[in-house]
């Protein structure tokens, strides 16, 4: 078999392999479960601030950024991205403008969004939750230790 034979075969198995794989089944979510994640969230810690900003669902994706910063400089960055791609729905975080990282979604209701992703060494899970007062979000491993929470309050709504 020659080379583009070869490279042929092993995409089509790739592909036919990731169609029926068992661990990655139909999200089934409702996306509009995530409209209460819109709008800004922050953080405030004496002179350090970090807020975080998701734009509405338009299409099949979601736009969030997130800065840390003091009145002198910004400490940390993340872009952030939630989307529905081939039936499924992720959540993928680039902190520091390093390799996304995609995190499928396993949970979604009107309060709670979770993200988990076996592979990543940590975190594992991320978990957004609708509070009284704003929003907690967590990380951790699967089993959920070596657990951190940032808890938001809205700072704005969302853009239109």
């Amino acid at each position: 078999m020659n080379y583009p034979s070869t490279a042929l075969a092993c995409l089509c198995l790739l592909f036919v392999s990731g169609a029926q794989n068992p661990e990655r089944p139909p999200h089934g979510f409702d996306t509009q479960h995530l409209a209460w994640l819109t709008g800004t969230w922050e953080i405030k810690d004496g002179e350090k601030t970090t807020e975080e900003t998701w734009f509405p669902l338009k299409g099949s994706m979601m736009f969030g950024v997130s800065q840390t910063y003091t009145p002198k400089r910004t400490t940390f960055f993340e872009f952030l991205r939630i989307m529905v791609k081939k039936d499924l729905v992720s959540y993928i975080p680039q902190p520091g403008g390093d390799p996304p990282v995609a995190f499928l979604m396993t949970e979604l209701d009107d309060e709670v969004a979770v993200f988990e992703n076996t592979e990543h060494d940590h975190p594992q899970r991320i978990r957004y939750e609708r509070t009284e007062n704003g929003m907690t979000a967590t990380i951790s491993l699967l089993d959920g230790t070596i657990a951190r929470s940032f808890v938001f309050t809205r700072k704005a709504e969302a853009a239109k």
